[in-house]
């Protein structure tokens, strides 16, 4: 046997041990992926109803937001209509009640003056 024989054989008995790691690696390798793949399945399972359910609740919240901003809009509009009634009030009753006091305090002095004559 040569010397180049001899390196042909550990060069072969090289390659062979280096083709047996890859091979027991890329075996992990194909099953590693393959429970990847059956923890994703499973994912995807329990998550889309989640996301559908998400979805739903998202939806029911819009429609409660909607619904409270027309009843803050019309509480807004009832409080604003109850100043102007407040201000068109104390307007129209002011007037009155100045002269209604003037009045009375005519009557009075009047009254004063009657009894002191």
């Amino acid at each position: 046997m040569s010397v180049w024989d001899l390196v042909a054989v550990v060069v072969t008995v090289c390659v062979i041990v280096t083709m047996a790691v890859l091979l027991l690696l890329l075996t992990q390798l194909v099953s590693v992926l393959r429970g990847l793949r059956s923890v994703a399945n499973q994912l995807a399972d329990d998550a889309l109803p989640a996301v559908d359910n998400l979805k739903e609740t998202v939806d029911h919240a819009d429609a409660e937001l909607e619904r409270l901003h027309g009843v803050i809009g019309a509480a807004e509009e009832i409080s604003q209509n109850i100043r102007l009634v407040g201000r068109k009030s104390a307007r129209v009753t002011s007037t009155p009640l100045i002269k209604a006091k003037a009045v009375a305090a005519g009557l009075k002095s009047a009254i004063t003056r009657m009894k002191h004559d």
